[in-house]
């Protein structure tokens, strides 16, 4: 009985999600859309013979597939049938990525609820990022964590992002230290994963950004590729720019310490800096 109330509660869920696109916010028909989208090229699995009766049909759509994965564990979905739903969702990710959409899947709502806007655009390594929200409630937000999982894993990889980890956000901020010579050093890591470098000399300055990473505790910096205007604006200007090619910093009680015998150190002065 009880799975019989939840399949039903789950198509009516599925019906007022489809029939409220047709009177919805600008942003609700975008989502709707996006949850609804199915890739140009991912083909239906017709060779792929699933034990669960719940199976037997197209996944094709970031809906379809959200609302199924929902069932695994109600319905108790043999381990063949768990690990065909995770390819599925690997694939979708994958053909959405050739069909030029950026997307990353984050879970909102417990306790303070879920917003109006449940997608926006974040900004990741310069990429625009499509930030498509599932929305739970208190008790239920662990239903999600492997979709969203499989999927983010499979978008960072496609992107060529490294995924964040426990560390990351601990790097968001602002560093200040001073060089061997005492100029003034400031290091601003954005949660973008973009980062500008400034030593002050007094009558001139060097200067850097580019993009930043961390594995663990570790932080690496890579600078961007100058373009012909850029090394006109610096050639006009008094700052002279100073290129990092993997240059490492150790993170340790929110300080900076140069790696392979580097001098710079700095000392964590703003908390977060956000993109």
């Amino acid at each position: 009985m009880k799975k019989t109330v939840f399949i039903l509660s789950f198509i009516f869920s599925t019906l007022i999600f489809a029939q409220n696109s047709e009177s919805s916010t600008l942003f609700e028909k975008e989502y709707y859309d996006l949850m609804n989208y199915i890739p140009k090229n991912l083909n239906s699995d017709s060779i792929y013979k699933p034990d669960s009766r719940l199976l037997k049909t197209d996944f094709n759509t970031i809906g379809s597939l959200k609302g199924y994965n929902l069932l695994k564990d109600n319905f108790q979905f043999s381990d063949k049938d768990r690990k065909w739903l995770e390819e599925r969702i690997d694939q979708i990710a994958t053909e959405l990525f050739n069909d030029g959409k950026r997307i990353l899947i984050s879970a909102v709502g417990g306790y303070s609820g879920c917003p109006d806007k449940m997608i926006d655009i974040i900004k990741l390594n310069n990429i625009d990022i499509t930030n498509l929200k599932f929305c739970h409630s208190c008790t239920d937000s662990y239903r999600d964590e492997n979709f969203i999982k499989v999927f983010n894993n499979k978008m960072y990889s496609l992107m060529e992002i490294q995924p964040p980890n426990i560390k990351t956000e601990s790097f968001y901020g602002e560093f200040e230290g001073r060089d061997k010579d005492k100029f003034k050093m400031k290091l601003v890591l954005k949660d973008d994963r973009t980062f500008k470098f400034w030593l002050n000399k007094g009558h001139g300055s060097d200067f850097t950004e580019g993009l930043w990473k961390n594995k663990s505790d570790t932080l690496i910096l890579n600078s961007r590729a100058l373009n012909k205007t850029d090394s006109i604006s610096f050639a006009l200007s008094s700052a002279r720019w100073i290129e990092f090619n993997v240059l490492e910093f150790r993170l340790k009680k929110e300080k900076l310490i140069e790696l392979n015998n580097g001098k710079r150190k700095l000392k964590k002065t703003i908390k977060k800096n956000v993109g």
